[in-house]
């Protein structure tokens, strides 16, 4: 109920003395309840603004003077004709959607259950629309998020036969999302789509592609939605931004006898399996193919080979396969930086006396340290196992331990081969 008069606005106004307020406010309030009875009493349904003497209220002519003396005593005059504006309140006459469906749809999205009842308010309780209404929404909500995805995970999938392998890692705003089932599920799933696909586009061309279906895809994303477009739905059922960073994967060839192998350090102790912080694949090839008799016990222990590299991979983090795969201008300015440092330790008046002969010899071993430390074949295996040659002495105390090429060539000896080769592999860390 609203005076229509502007100088009726200081009913409402601060400014106004509190004692001028107050009948003021008491007669609106009677005026209002007088109103409100007559509208109950009439059955109106409709909106409606109408005038104190309007017949759409029927209202009697004693009704109407008290009104309209009301309407005088709060200043609500209009060129001289007392006058007071009602409106009613129109309520939605929509039929109430039914909790089960709303249940129903926040099982299949993961919505809150008013942005269910919304979405099918609006779309007339059709499920399928109402989903799609869900979805626009939170696609717009994700793409209009401008904070950075800062918190990841990371994931592997290895086939069983050991001839496929893939690495992935998604983003996410915040750590507690990336410890959720649903986050979790969705990482495993595409790195169980990438290994199976080996795209060469690595996550860009696995964007492109359709979600595709496994035992770890999230129920709440259908199986031939587009990757890119899973990502931001489920992002919005997280509440949160999701950003695919990286898919890696790699492939053997059986008929070389080459095996894929990975390992991943969980994250947190309850985490889904084959997610953590820190990830490897790799893949090994012995020499010379095995013979079809003893193919199944070299695949075997090749396929333990490849397990042992991809732990040490993820404890030592090389940069690296070999030494010719440093590039020159890495070399070049680790040696400047080298020579540096070491000009630093010294006395001045000893550098300048400092001969070619000796710098070389200087700068060579900080080299080789430097590959010691990046070049994975030149690296000491970590948490060597038991039965390799050199991991005990012969007191049976710890012995030194063994570079990894010298490891690979004992355990190729052991398996009555020339060589064990590393073909390639993928290492990411958080």
């Amino acid at each position: 109920l609203t005076p229509t008069h502007p100088s009726s606005t200081s009913l409402y106004s601060s400014t106004a003395g509190s004692r001028r307020r107050a009948p003021r406010l008491r007669a609106m309030r009677a005026v209002g309840a007088a109103v409100a009875r007559r509208l109950v009493a009439t059955g109106l349904r409709l909106d409606i603004t109408v005038a104190v003497s309007s017949s759409s209220l029927r209202l009697s002519h004693g009704q109407c003077h008290a009104l309209s003396a009301a309407a005088l005593r709060v200043g609500a005059t209009s060129s001289g004709a007392p006058r007071l504006c009602v409106a009613r309140r129109a309520f939605s006459s929509a039929p109430p959607v039914p909790a089960a469906l709303v249940k129903k749809l926040r099982d299949r999205t993961g919505a809150s259950m008013g942005k269910c009842r919304d979405a099918l308010s609006a779309e007339d309780g059709d499920l399928e629309r109402a989903v799609e209404w869900l979805k626009k929404r939170g696609v717009r909500s994700m793409e209009k998020r401008e904070t950075s995805a800062a918190e990841s995970l990371l994931a592997i999938d290895v086939a069983s036969d050991g001839s496929l392998a893939s690495l992935v890692e998604l983003r996410a705003e915040t750590d507690f999302v990336t410890r959720n089932e649903i986050f979790q599920q969705l990482c495993v799933h595409i790195a169980r789509v990438t290994s199976k696909r080996q795209p060469a586009g690595g996550a860009s061309e696995m964007l492109e592609q359709e979600l595709g279906d496994s035992e770890f895809r999230p129920k709440q994303v259908a199986v031939a939605s587009p990757m890119a477009s899973a990502i931001l739905e489920l992002g919005s059922v997280l509440g949160e931004r999701l950003v695919l960073t990286d898919a890696r994967c790699l492939a053997a060839s059986p008929n070389e006898g080459s095996v894929v192998g990975g390992y991943v350090h969980p994250k947190q102790a309850d985490g889904l399996a084959n997610t953590g912080r820190m990830a490897a694949i790799v893949v090994v090839r012995p020499f010379p193919v095995p013979s079809a008799d003893a193919v199944g016990v070299v695949r075997e222990r090749m396929r333990a080979v490849a397990a042992q590299l991809a732990r040490h991979i993820v404890a030592s983090q090389p940069r690296y396969l070999d030494i010719a795969s440093v590039p020159a201008a890495v070399l070049n300015r680790e040696r400047e930086t080298m020579w540096a440092a070491h000009l630093e330790q010294i006395d001045r008046r000893k550098s300048g006396t400092i001969d070619d002969r000796v710098k070389a010899k200087i700068l060579d071993g900080k080299t080789q340290k430097f590959y010691s430390e990046t070049v994975l074949l030149c690296q000491e295996l970590v948490a060597a196992p038991p039965q390799a040659v050199g991991s005990t002495d012969s007191k049976g105390g710890d012995a030194k331990p063994v570079p990894v090429a010298e490891w690979l060539e004992q355990e190729a000896k052991a398996l009555g081969l020339e060589r064990i080769s590393i073909e390639a592999f993928h290492f990411a860390g958080l």
